[in-house]
């Protein structure tokens, strides 16, 4: 039973890995060149010794861009999704269908770096000032309504259950409008920055409740998807 499951697992995580991997990287290709002029520069020990510069100039090429690519592979690989092998193999064809379909998304992929990165800015801004004047209303409105301000236990203890019902229903509202109106433009932004930034390992990226899954945990988690946010647009030349 072990076997077959990691075969489905393999079978979904080796695709995502490849595709990820870069066969014409700059970066390779410099790398390889630098090894293998430095074998040819440094006569010491080695199979090809004993071949033509321009042979050895050559195989050693194609054996560090070769080393490196498949490095680049199994490293993609051991961090990429992790699968359980029970997903449905269409689940991601969906939501890719979903995610093209955004008429958002498509709008942003279409503007300059510039514009993209002003306009993420600005997004970011938006969401705080939300979340800041979301908290501000609550503060407010427990002003009014102090436990020191009651004459008997009684009282206090009603003003807090009060208190407390404010905070569950300050907390859903909160979350309603966040849900509505910046979830999905945020997670649209956070993609094509992404994209334009060549990250390609999400999995490295920090994981952002409210911007992964809209669930508002923490102290300030508006604010925290802003400020990730404006970082990768700061970061757009």
């Amino acid at each position: 039973m072990r076997l077959p499951i990691q075969f489905r697992i393999w079978r979904r995580s080796i695709p995502i890995a490849w595709d990820q991997t870069r066969i014409l990287q700059p970066t390779k290709i410099a790398l390889s060149v630098a090894i293998s002029a430095l074998n040819i520069l440094w006569q010491g020990h080695g199979i090809l010794r004993s071949s033509p510069s321009a042979t050895r100039f050559i195989l050693v090429v194609v054996a560090a861009y070769v080393i490196t690519t498949i490095a680049e592979f199994l490293w993609l690989l051991s961090t990429g999704p992790r699968f359980t092998g029970f997903e449905s193999p269409t689940a991601d064809q969906e939501s890719r269908k979903g995610e093209s379909a955004d008429p958002l998304a498509a709008e942003l992929s279409d503007l300059p770096q510039a514009e993209l990165r002003d306009e993420a800015l600005e997004f970011a801004k938006e969401m705080k000032d939300f979340e800041a004047g979301s908290d501000r209303e609550f503060v407010n409105s427990l002003a009014a309504a102090q436990p020191g301000n009651a004459a008997t236990e009684s009282e206090r203890d009603e003003v807090l259950d009060k208190q407390s019902a404010e905070l569950v229903e300050h907390n859903l509202r909160t979350w309603r409008v966040y849900r509505e109106k910046f979830y999905r433009p945020a997670q649209a932004f956070r993609d094509e920055l992404r994209k334009r930034l060549g990250i390609r390992n999400v999995n490295s990226e920090p994981r952002i409740p409210a911007l992964d899954h809209a669930e508002l945990e923490g102290a300030k988690p508006i604010a925290q998807a802003a400020a990730y946010l404006a970082g990768l647009a700061r970061r757009l030349k």
